[in-house]
């Protein structure tokens, strides 16, 4: 996390109203993998007042294999850019900012992401920094704020 100023760290205390509506949850607690796993973290962490979820069936898990298992990892997401055309010259303001609306799916999610209403993944932060390079600009693109978060595996099934 070198590259990012003032990195909120992730919190020690799982907040469960981050977790995806459609993440699938684990609760065996006889999982040898559970250690590891963001499934069975998030299950462990349902609030009392969550009475149906998707789970994992406790019979998937043959010879310490779980084809569900979710390694747990974290990433640091990125939120606003409200200075990034500060710098940027009249000629070449409306090709960027159509440009990167372009590739943020269009003008209302794109004010979304400048805002710092959705988070940018640290790819697409990747993707904004080397466009601006490669429009001729040396200076380092910094967001808004950074905070780091859990990764949900977006697959229905962790090895498919």
């Amino acid at each position: 996390m070198d590259n990012y100023k003032e990195t909120t760290t992730i919190s020690k205390e799982f907040d469960f109203s981050k977790v995806p509506s459609w993440y699938t949850l684990c609760t065996n607690n006889d999982c040898p993998l559970k250690a590891d796993c963001l499934r069975y973290l998030a299950g462990q962490n349902t609030p009392e007042n969550v009475e149906v979820a998707k789970c994992v069936m406790p019979k998937t898990l043959k010879d310490s294999e779980c084809q569900w298992f979710d390694r747990i990892k974290t990433s640091v997401w990125a939120a606003g850019f409200s200075h990034l055309y500060d710098n940027v010259m009249k000629k070449d303001y409306t090709k960027m900012r159509k440009t990167i609306t372009n590739y943020l799916h269009g003008t209302k999610i794109y004010y979304e992401y400048m805002r710092g209403e959705r988070a940018l993944s640290q790819e697409e932060q990747q993707w904004i920094r080397d466009y601006v390079k490669h429009m001729g600009y040396d200076w380092e693109v910094e967001f808004d704020s950074y905070f780091e978060e859990y990764v949900y595996n977006h697959k229905e099934k962790a090895n498919d």
